[in-house]
């Protein structure tokens, strides 16, 4: 029988890396899941849409938005953004 010894520090750390994988993969499959399920949920919120774009700024939001690149919504004070639009507009800005 071979043992092997880690310090513990080194130990917690593995096992973080470890865990931060595997949510990491959970989330993935979570996404790709949502994304096979169609257009009913095609819309999403501010903060996803940020986060699918990658901007850090609402106004990089709001200026794509205000010059019609990406499709958006408002019902009352909740506005939300077309999912389909955003991967649209992601796809077009691609360079090959």
């Amino acid at each position: 029988m071979e043992l092997i010894i880690f310090e513990r520090d080194s130990y917690y750390r593995m096992l973080e890396e470890m865990m931060g994988v595997v949510y990491q993969t959970i989330r993935k499959a979570k996404e790709d899941a949502i994304d096979a399920k169609g257009d009913s949920h095609d819309f999403i919120s501010t903060r996803e849409a940020m986060r699918l774009l990658n901007v850090k700024s609402r106004n990089r939001l709001y200026e794509l938005r205000d010059a019609k690149l990406i499709e958006w919504y408002q019902h009352g004070r909740k506005i939300l953004y077309s999912k389909r639009s955003i991967i649209a507009y992601m796809k077009s800005q691609k360079i090959s």
